[in-house]
């Protein structure tokens, strides 16, 4: 199983490489460039508002449906029809509920309105997609599933990029821009379902329908044990969305501010890409060592040295660069107060990765009761950062709260880990571990400090450096990976 998770990983990242940050940087960075000051700041509150009502649109099913696919794949075809007609109530549910709570609880108006509602169903064609995904990887499909993972960014390459240099600057608009990403949704909803549906001995169409009395108890079954998914879904999203709307509530000004904080956490998105890309892969691995008594912590020590060199790589270039890269991306908005928040917010990378290991693990095993004791810990610490930092430090403020709660929710889950699993690092390990991050920054603050070399040459000196204290501190030992490469499954 370690070799054929470091065989996707490889394959996943690459995949995914290629084609995201062309969408991210190319498309989303120009749209953000292009629109008048303060629009994207509003596009990117609602995008956030949307997440908060995420547990009507999922209820857990993706995470249940992975993990339980991936343990028993011949109850694929009777679990299938009755999910994905949930899926479908859930998501008119999703959507009425999101744009009443807008309406009467936000303040939002018919300014907003429209557009929040192309997000919310840009948001249940997503969920559609990753829901059928779970189905493929599940099965064990997982290079397709790596290759459908970035079809969609893909596709709005396309469409967006017509908008941005096909059509009249005059079309551009966040209403547009948020219907481009529609039209490539569902054309990548419309392929996954074929995939599956030739991988899978499975009707797309629920059955149901047609059989209210036999399909309600396993409906009514299905929610009972997707619940405790559903509370996980719900509290992560809280702890994660929150920022940016309180951001732009808690300010008279604060579509501005949430511009800024939208800037920043674009190359913050950008960079989650590993470790979601490194939880959606071992979710259904450990699912399925757990159940057949494997021992798991070889798995975990792999994954988390790989995603702890390439975090702390660079977070630390990212941070001692955010001038530059402000500069580079915003070239007519920089100002240090973009870059320091960029800074700032882009350390909460580190805490993010960690707690996509080890929450997979946890989600992995069912431990879902103690994991949503740290998540309501962690909204709580969130909102009361927020409300402390925002009104002075603005969307420094909302970065600071970012980091501190991510960071909390990290040793949360590592403690947990600990309590469960004894995943506890050797003396020799955690000084490594330890040692290779002090090398990395104080590498960093020197070169940097080097007027006379240009930045882009300072980030591939520090991440010549990261390599190779990867390599001296065994954060990267070679010899275990080619052991692990040819031990199979």
């Amino acid at each position: 199983m370690q070799r054929e998770f470091l065989l996707n990983i490889l394959f996943l990242v690459a995949i995914n490489l290629l084609i995201k940050p062309f969408f991210i940087f190319g498309i989303d960075l120009e749209v953000q460039n292009r629109l008048p000051e303060g629009d994207y700041g509003l596009y990117f509150t609602l995008l956030n508002f949307t997440y908060l009502f995420q547990i009507l649109n999922d209820f857990g099913i993706q995470n249940f449906n992975n993990r339980h696919v991936s343990q028993h794949p011949v109850l694929l075809p009777k679990y299938f029809p009755n999910l994905l007609f949930i899926k479908f109530l859930l998501s008119v549910l999703y959507v009425c509920v999101a744009l009443l709570a807008a309406w009467g609880l936000a303040g939002y108006g018919w300014r907003e309105l429209p557009l929040l509602g192309i997000l919310l169903f840009n948001q249940v064609l997503a969920q559609g997609i990753l829901f059928l995904r779970s189905n493929i990887s599940g099965l064990g499909h997982y290079r397709l599933d790596s290759v459908l993972s970035s079809l969609d960014k893909l596709l709005m390459l396309f469409s967006c990029g017509v908008l941005l240099w096909g059509m009249p600057a005059g079309y551009l608009s966040a209403e547009t821009f948020a219907l481009a990403q529609t039209l490539a949704l569902g054309l990548t909803a419309f392929v996954v379902a074929l995939v599956l549906r030739s991988k899978a001995s499975i009707r797309i169409r629920p059955s149901w329908l047609r059989n209210w009395r036999n399909g309600r108890p396993a409906v009514i079954a299905l929610f009972r044990k997707s619940y405790p998914y559903a509370l996980v879904i719900l509290l992560m999203t809280a702890y994660t969305r929150l920022d940016a709307v309180l951001l732009e509530r808690l300010l008279p000004d604060g579509r501005q501010h949430a511009d800024v904080f939208a800037g920043a956490y674009r190359l913050l998105d950008a960079a989650n890409m590993l470790g979601y890309l490194f939880a959606t892969l071992l979710l259904p691995m450990f699912a399925r060592m757990l159940r057949r008594g494997t021992d798991v912590r070889p798995l975990v020590s792999v994954g988390f040295r790989l995603i702890w060199v390439g975090s702390v790589a660079l977070a630390a270039v990212v941070f001692f660069a955010r001038t530059e890269l402000i500069q580079l991306m915003m070239p007519e908005r920089a100002s240090a107060y973009r870059a320091d928040t960029l800074g700032i917010l882009f350390w909460a990378f580190v805490p993010v990765c960690t707690i996509y290991i080890f929450s997979t693990l946890l989600t992995a095993d069912e431990r879902l009761g103690a994991m949503n004791r740290i998540f309501v810990a962690g909204i709580v610490l969130d909102i009361v950062l927020n409300v402390l930092l925002i009104p002075r430090y603005h969307a420094i403020g909302a970065a600071a709260a970012t980091l501190g709660t991510q960071t909390f929710v990290a040793f949360g889950m590592m403690a947990l880990c600990l309590r469960y699993f004894r995943l506890l690092p050797s003396a020799k390990g955690l000084l490594r571990t330890l040692a290779f991050a002090t090398t990395v920054l104080t590498a960093c603050a020197a070169i940097f400090s080097a007027n006379q070399i240009v930045w882009p040459a300072k980030a591939g000196l520090v991440l010549v450096v990261a390599f190779a204290a990867a390599l001296l501190f065994r954060q990267v030992d070679f010899r275990q990976l080619r052991a692990l490469g040819s031990s199979g499954n």
